[in-house]
């Protein structure tokens, strides 16, 4: 339950849309950064960015 879906405080399920591609979003971007920028592992997201 890495995204914590099942703590979900959205009203409607237009937010629950938003809220879930925002999570993906972000994971990848952040996997993105280590990979191409810090030459880190893809999987390796608990290493801070900064």
């Amino acid at each position: 339950d890495q995204f914590k879906i099942r703590n979900n405080y959205a009203k409607s399920f237009n937010g629950f849309k938003t809220r879930i591609l925002s999570k993906i979003t972000a994971l990848t971007f952040i996997q993105l950064v280590n990979v191409f920028v810090f030459k880190r592992n893809m999987n390796n997201i608990k290493i801070s960015i900064i």
